[in-house]
């Protein structure tokens, strides 16, 4: 595909594999899926890899980035920047930016802190290799933790010396993680809220953001973290779990001071959720100088023809990618191009142009086909 500047439609039967494509672009971006954290579950049934690139162009810089999956080999994920092997997933973040929107995004509302946190995560990840790397550091001492109180609470004695290492490592990171992830919630929040009105058209409607921390405003985060975790070490052999860290988090959302996931209507949901990933979308461009890729999979059937409207005039300069069964739910777009999405019966998807939209400049030399080596 050669896709548009602005508004790409990918419209087809439900089924047809609209949001493989969206899926596609964010492994790119990130590496993972956005709908499963297992590798293995999107790779077809009977095949032994998958594959996808693209071929991204910034200001005056073209570069390629491929991902190849291979599940059942020892090296299950291999990323490629410019053809050339990543020693690392790390390496791969920042140079796709995408913000993706689809149907499991209202559980940012309506379900628990992982899906949050997650949100949090995937957005700083993109802007902060630093933060990716704390992160994963963070996430390995803390498995590390678990199963040495899982053992102790078989009877097996608790290693003080080894605790004393985790819980020193888990604590270094949560000085680097703490500080981003609350100018972020901030930051975000600010926005979301001029969004949220924005959309839906009521003003005195305040929608919040607000971070719930694990440290308070002003302590040593590194001193208050080895604390807790020191202190709390024989409730959590009891649990077999840690139950203090930036792992449990969350993002308190209110809507006129009130608990959004206790009060708040489906409409106000889904509009604070839309309005969260347009945030994340305006924090990627004052951070980077650019706008992210926007994915929007099956929205506009969830939105009335007011808010699709404002969603439109938001999204205005954006390469964006919606999917949509009824190609008549974009009337009001004009800088777009339409692609049909259909399934043979052999099981496999088909892309085929069904209007172009203004012209796309294009050099020559597009990405070839990738032997992934």
């Amino acid at each position: 595909m050669t896709p548009h500047p602005g508004v790409n439609i990918l419209f087809g039967q439900n089924g047809s594999g609209k949001t493989n494509l969206l899926e596609a672009i964010h492994y790119c971006a990130l590496g993972r899926s956005h709908r499963t954290s297992q590798d293995k579950e999107v790779v077809a049934k009977g095949a032994e890899m998958a594959a996808v690139g693209v071929q991204l162009q910034k200001s005056s810089v073209r570069m390629d980035i491929q991902v190849k999956l291979t599940p059942n080999d020892g090296k299950k994920k291999s990323v490629f920047v410019d053809r050339k092997r990543a020693a690392r997933l790390s390496d791969l973040m920042g140079h796709v930016q995408c913000v993706i929107f689809s149907p499991e995004d209202l559980m940012l509302v309506k379900e628990g802190p992982s899906i949050r946190r997650r949100y949090l995560d995937m957005m700083l990840s993109q802007l902060s290799t630093a933060y990716f790397t704390a992160l994963q550091q963070y996430q390995k001492a803390l498995d590390q933790r678990n199963a040495l109180l899982r053992e102790a609470k078989k009877g097996i004695r608790l290693d003080a010396a080894m605790m004393d290492a985790f819980e020193e490592v888990m604590a270094d990171q949560c000085a680097v993680i703490i500080p981003l992830r609350r100018r972020m919630v901030a930051h975000t929040g600010f926005i979301a809220g001029e969004k949220y009105a924005a959309i839906s058209g009521r003003e005195n409607e305040a929608f919040m953001m607000a971070y719930e921390c694990c440290v308070p405003e002003g302590e040593d985060v590194i001193a208050y973290a080895r604390e807790e975790l020191r202190d709390s070490r024989q409730e959590d052999v009891f649990r077999g779990s840690t139950s203090f860290g930036i792992h449990r988090e969350d993002i308190a959302l209110t809507l006129k001071g009130r608990e959004m996931k206790v009060f708040a209507s489906q409409g106000q949901i889904r509009t604070a959720a839309l309005s969260m990933k347009l945030a994340q979308l305006e924090v990627f461009r004052g951070e980077t100088g650019e706008a992210p890729i926007l994915l929007l999979d099956d929205v506009m059937s969830e939105l009335d023809m007011t808010r699709r409207t404002r969603l439109l005039e938001e999204i205005s300069g954006v390469q964006t990618f919606i999917t949509c069964t009824d190609e008549s739910d974009l009337e009001g777009c004009r800088e777009r191009r339409s692609y049909q999405v259909s399934m043979d019966d052999a099981g496999f998807g088909h892309v085929q142009e069904a209007s172009a939209g203004a012209k796309v400049s294009t050099e020559d030399d597009l990405m070839d086909d990738f032997d992934f080596d």
